[in-house]
């Protein structure tokens, strides 16, 4: 029974590093994708008490801005080299890619209406609101906007005709 134990512990072991063995995505010559560049003033950003959470924004300055995270994990990245760490705060998530000796904002959510977007958008808003802030020329005529800028996304979901989910991700590419 023991030697069961171990080979199904072992066995995990190497199904868990073999996930991350290869990088997710990586760009034509195979190298760690390019996320842009790090402090980028054009990055999609939400503002909350007072600090800017930008996409591609140093971890750092936020952690210090607003203080240690309701809940934190971290695992080994497979698509760069180091921990991709996530910290969960009361109304967003915010995840983060190591590069170097630093952590950099990679993608950010919101939980709950407590946090809106620059454009006043939030969960709960109607299709019109979202259509008001935003305009038309991103909705994929079913439940979704998805606008981008540069390598930067922001999704927009919606139930039921009111915003459900809000999701600003950098573009791997």
């Amino acid at each position: 029974m023991k030697r069961l134990i171990a080979f199904f512990g072992i066995l995990c072991m190497v199904v868990g590093f073999a996930a991350c063995s290869t990088p997710q995505t990586t760009d034509i010559k195979g190298t760690t994708p390019n996320v842009g560049n790090p402090g980028d003033p054009n990055a999609y950003y939400f503002n909350y008490k007072g600090t800017d959470i930008r996409l591609n924004g140093d971890m750092e300055v936020v952690l210090n801005a607003l203080g240690e995270p309701k809940n934190y994990t971290e695992e080994t990245s497979c698509a760069f080299e180091g921990l991709d760490k996530t910290y969960t705060y009361d109304s967003f998530v915010i995840q983060t890619y190591p590069k170097g000796e630093k952590d950099y904002v990679y993608a950010f959510w919101f939980l709950d209406d407590l946090v809106k977007t620059p454009e006043g958008v939030k969960i709960g808003d109607t299709q019109a609101a979202v259509e008001a802030a935003y305009g038309a020329e991103g909705y994929n005529g079913r439940n979704a906007y998805i606008l981008k800028k540069d390598t930067y996304s922001m999704t927009i979901i919606q139930n039921d005709g009111a915003v459900s989910s809000i999701q600003y991700t950098i573009t791997i590419g």
